[in-house]
């Protein structure tokens, strides 16, 4: 029921998104459930203000997850991932990071998540357009900005050159452009912290040697675990589905989701650079292309047998993880 209504153009199945986020990410903070993690990056420096007032974390976390999941959806919908609007990317976007956010919440993730998705929507309006160079400029920007905000995103750079090699004829300009701007907001940010005489916070990774990394995932409650396996699970199953794409499909279509995949193996591959930088599996870096594509399956669920039961698991884990959250377990 909850999926074939997400699965549909019915826009008011919105509406209980925000109500279900609100309701557990305050019932977290009223329980001292809500604990942000501090990785030491510049903007971890710049929220730590944030950090130690709970309800006011409570109120930026619910905006930041809100506004990730309404742009996935918008992302998702404007560029016709699949033929008719649907919703169920917002809800996936909302049900992870919400879950995620009692486990490991890193708020600067959320932000750049958001700054991702606003590149996104510029970078897959390039698709052998002759005049191209006003949303790579944008698209480069919004990527830097999210590096900025997570600076394992840094290897976002790499995933625009590598869709510039596989879907554009070469074009100088197209190379420059994007890392150009790419830098821009780099060098605001460091303006910005030269006149304020804070250029001790423009260290990018701060590593602390620990042998308890390693341990990190032996040590999540069996709530966590069952949830985590199951998104895994059912992103095995979703790969093909996406992957695979039918004869029907327009070059426009293939192009798009060639894009994106790009970009989404970028963000895999910031969370190995977090780790050799920074030594902490940051799981919340996967929180974007997980959610996009296993909204794709579960938005074709119609015609696989195995969707249904993973997507109502993952919400029932999701549900456990909560309450375990909140002490209930």
């Amino acid at each position: 029921m909850i999926l074939r209504t997400y699965a549909s153009n019915q826009p008011l199945s919105l509406v209980f998104i925000p109500i279900t986020v609100v309701a557990v990410v305050f019932a977290a903070v009223w329980k001292g459930a809500l604990v942000p993690m501090d990785l030491g990056f510049p903007t971890d420096f710049m929220l730590s203000a944030i950090y130690t007032q709970p309800w006011s974390l409570g109120m930026v976390v619910v905006a930041v997850i809100l506004a990730g999941a309404f742009l996935a959806n918008l992302v998702f919908n404007r560029h016709e991932f699949f033929n008719t609007p649907v919703f169920v990317p917002a809800l996936m976007y909302a049900l992870i990071a919400t879950t995620m956010a009692l486990v490991q919440l890193s708020l600067p993730v959320l932000i750049a998540n958001v700054f991702v998705l606003l590149g996104l929507n510029r970078h897959l309006k390039i698709f052998l357009q002759p005049h191209v160079l006003a949303e790579y400029f944008e698209a480069g920007f919004w990527y830097g900005m999210a590096a900025v905000f997570f600076p394992p995103y840094l290897v976002l750079a790499i995933g625009i050159w590598l869709c510039t090699i596989i879907t554009r004829a070469f074009h100088w300009r197209e190379y420059v452009l994007p890392i150009m701007a790419f830098a821009v907001p780099f060098c605001y940010w460091l303006s910005w912290l030269f006149f304020r005489d804070h250029m001790d916070q423009a260290i990018l990774f701060r590593k602390v040697l620990s042998f308890d990394v390693y341990a990190y995932f032996s040590q999540w409650h069996w709530t966590t675990r069952t949830f985590v396996f199951i998104a895994l699970a059912a992103l095995i199953f979703a790969l093909p589905r996406y992957l695979f794409l039918s004869d029907r499909s327009s070059n426009k279509s293939k192009g798009i989701r060639t894009v994106f995949m790009i970009m989404a193996l970028s963000m895999v591959g910031s969370y190995f650079t977090a780790f050799a930088l920074v030594l902490k599996w940051i799981v919340s870096a996967l929180l974007l292309p997980v959610a996009f594509l296993l909204g794709y399956w579960f938005a074709n669920y119609r015609v696989s047998l195995m969707a249904p039961f993973f997507f109502y698991g993952l919400a029932i884990s999701s549900i456990l993880c909560v309450v375990h959250a909140l002490g209930g377990i």
